[in-house]
């Protein structure tokens, strides 16, 4: 926009004062539209912030880089939210914190509790996903329900709302469980014959977590790839998720200059790469499947539930056949393919690791979580969906894990016309900033911000939601799936999955500690938050991630029950 508005003014000026300039055509009007694009530069990033906006008077930070605002100081951070977690204890009352980003932009953080529910319930469709967001996260994710907007969105929502219901979850308890056994191999072939061992949570768990996709999105095993594509499913996907920091940097720069075309180098060529071939085997595996169920091959049992992808081409062809209307496109059904890829694998496995890190490192919750499955296993040594969903202490530890250590950590939104919100006029294009550990472990919401006591904000208290009052047991309290009609639709997979893992790990294995030593490793220890800026003791974060996830892995000693 800046380029045209220069551009209009640089040839309205040479009309009306060409006679004055003694100058080329060319040279005359070059240098008007670089003099106009220099002050309309020099406007927007250093007078309108300071000066014009009416965002200007908000509390937040005030130093700023001229050109990279606060970003070059959240890349620097130990984790993704470090820093706005500090700013949010300097302003907790603060219903909005402004910061500057790239090139003077100005950024909302919302901040407590009444302007989440503006933003994510009442105003919710007055707000869009900004395109650097798009860039930043829909080349990783996919575009699909997370980028659908409006009318499209409340379709899309109706439409997928199936495989996440709770009879889905019925029938898909069994693979979960089946998947969790094949987990617990895992720590048998480990283990062996020592007295204990040690494991890198993160990834086995990735792993295990990503065969468990197979199944319930693309209905296959994985396994069963690798004889077709040099690269399997898992390494192309890691590929693109974990980049190296060479890799991140332009991933960060890609979101607000589109120069992923343009770099030459080969952590940009690798990216690339694999994100390609990535689309190219969902798009063969779609192929394939819409074939087989065209001509009757592709058989499942009777009541068996349909994985994501049978599910969306078969929708398809019966719209298609009611209504002649063409729902999903290939490009469609991959969107939402690595969409619920995302959110069921990396995801899930990094709240499952968090999961191992708080049994290793609070040995009386796990005695007591143990103490409540293996009563359920001695009377149902097969529980179904309810008698799972039905453990209280295995409900609130989970959902404990999930508000103190949320794997997805950001979301970002732009009004699309003026609004009013919490008594703060926000204009229209405005750039909000979700972050979800703001909600999960705000002061003013959950406690205290002292460590030492279970009613603080960041003390890990599985017992806390027994006793929830006030802002607390209000909905937009947790947030780390959202809430409102773009809360993440795989929240009931989430949970069904992790609750699946634990009752089946926590009866037949003791969980020591975590390991000290290098790369990573570090000693047991208590939640640790504020100035110390780590997840938990020893446990760096890696940074910039999508995901809340331990930079080195997650070291795990463990070792058989008796």
């Amino acid at each position: 926009m800046d380029l045209a508005t220069c551009g209009g003014l640089a040839a309205l000026e040479l009309a009306v004062f060409r006679s004055c300039i003694g100058l080329s055509t060319f040279q005359a009007s070059l240098s008007l539209f670089l003099v106009q694009y220099v002050l309309c530069k020099f406007y927007r990033i250093v007078l309108y912030p300071s000066y014009f906006s009416p965002l200007r008077h908000l509390p937040g930070p005030r130093d700023h880089n001229l050109l990279l605002g606060q970003e070059a100081t959240k890349f620097r951070a130990a984790t993704p939210c470090s820093v706005q977690l500090a700013w949010m204890r300097q302003w907790p009352d603060a219903p909005f914190i402004r910061y500057l980003s790239f090139a003077g932009k100005e950024i909302l953080l919302v901040n407590t509790l009444a302007p989440h529910k503006a933003v994510l319930q009442t105003h919710v469709y007055d707000f869009v996903k900004p395109p650097f967001f798009a860039r930043l996260v829909g080349e990783i994710t996919g575009t699909g329900l997370l980028f659908a907007e409006g009318d499209v969105h409340r379709r899309e929502r109706r439409l997928l709302a199936g495989p996440f219901s709770v009879p889905s979850m019925r029938k898909l308890l069994p693979v979960f469980r089946a998947k969790a056994k094949a987990l617990d191999g895992v720590f048998e072939r480990i283990i062996g014959d020592r007295p204990y061992a040690s494991l890198e949570a993160m990834d086995i768990l990735s792993k295990s977590t990503m065969e468990t996709i197979g199944i319930t999105v693309l209905g296959i095993e994985l396994a069963t790839l690798s004889s077709r594509y040099p690269l399997g499913f898992q390494e192309l996907y890691s590929r693109v998720l974990h980049q190296s920091p060479l890799g991140q940097l332009i991933w960060i720069v890609n979101a607000f200059i589109p120069i992923r075309k343009l770099v030459p180098l080969e952590a940009n060529r690798r990216f690339i790469r694999a994100n390609a071939d990535l689309r190219k085997m969902l798009r063969e595996i779609i192929e394939r499947r819409a074939a087989d169920l065209a001509d009757g091959t592709f058989g499942r049992d009777v009541g068996e539930s349909r994985d994501l992808l049978t599910y969306m081409l078969e929708e398809a062809a019966l719209r298609r056949k009611a209504t002649g209307e063409e729902v999903w496109a290939v490009d469609d059904i991959i969107g939402h393919l690595l969409n619920f890829t995302s959110a069921g694998h990396e995801s899930t496995a990094t709240s499952l690791a968090w999961s191992l890190y708080v049994l290793a490192t609070d040995h009386a919750i796990q005695e007591r979580l143990r103490s409540e499955i293996a009563s359920l296993l001695a009377t149902n040594p097969e529980p179904d969906y309810e008698a799972v969903s039905g453990l209280p202490y295995l409900h609130n530890f989970v959902r404990e894990v999930l508000r103190v250590y949320p794997a997805s950590h950001m979301s970002q939104r732009a009004a699309t016309r003026d609004l009013v919100i919490s008594g703060i006029r926000i204009p229209k294009g405005t750039h909000l900033d979700i972050c979800i550990p703001l909600s999960n472990l705000h002061p003013l919401t959950w406690g205290g911000s002292s460590s030492s006591s279970s009613s603080s904000a960041t003390a890990f208290d599985p017992a806390r939601w027994d006793r929830l009052a006030g802002d607390a047991s209000t909905p937009h309290a947790f947030q780390t799936f959202l809430q409102g009609p773009r809360a993440c639709p795989g929240r009931n997979f989430a949970m069904a999955q992790m609750k699946a893992v634990l009752v089946e790990l926590v009866p037949r294995w003791r969980f020591l500690g975590i390991e000290g030593g290098v790369g990573g490793r570090g000693g047991s220890g208590e939640l640790l938050v504020g100035g110390e800026e780590r997840i938990g003791r020893g446990v760096k974060l890696a940074n910039p991630s999508m995901t809340m996830r331990p930079a080195d892995g997650l070291y795990v000693r463990f070792e058989r029950r008796v």
